[in-house]
């Protein structure tokens, strides 16, 4: 089972997001994150401050359980926005097919059941 999570928290946590405090959300996120084996991928502040006095912040999440088929791109901010834009690109991997030997044997029973019911 895969589970991908993306968000705009507006959480603190001072070691698992480089902010400049931990609050009660920051932390909770941060133990819901273990509890689920999830991993931030988003790795740079996401909120540009509007004011000298704040410090740039990653407020915006993308946890996942498999954060080997992900890549995380951030991009200015639209317009008066404060936060950066976040694309996510992944691989899909194809379903695997059918064994083909297992498909021929298929086949055949069904052309030789089709043979000998005509």
């Amino acid at each position: 089972m895969e589970i991908s999570i993306l968000g705009d928290f507006n959480v603190h946590h001072q070691l698992w997001l480089s902010s400049p405090f931990t609050d009660h959300p920051g932390e909770l996120a941060f133990k819901f994150a273990i509890v689920y084996h999830l991993q931030q991928l988003v790795q740079h502040p996401t909120r540009i401050p509007d004011r000298l006095v704040y410090t740039p912040n990653i407020l915006d999440f993308f946890l996942t359980t498999h954060p080997s088929v992900y890549a995380v791109i951030l991009s200015s901010p639209l317009g008066s926005f404060d936060h950066n834009l976040i694309a996510v690109s992944w691989t899909i991997f194809p379903i695997p097919s059918q064994d083909t030997a297992k498909q021929r044997c298929l086949w055949e029973d069904l052309r030789r059941y089709y043979a000998d019911n005509a």
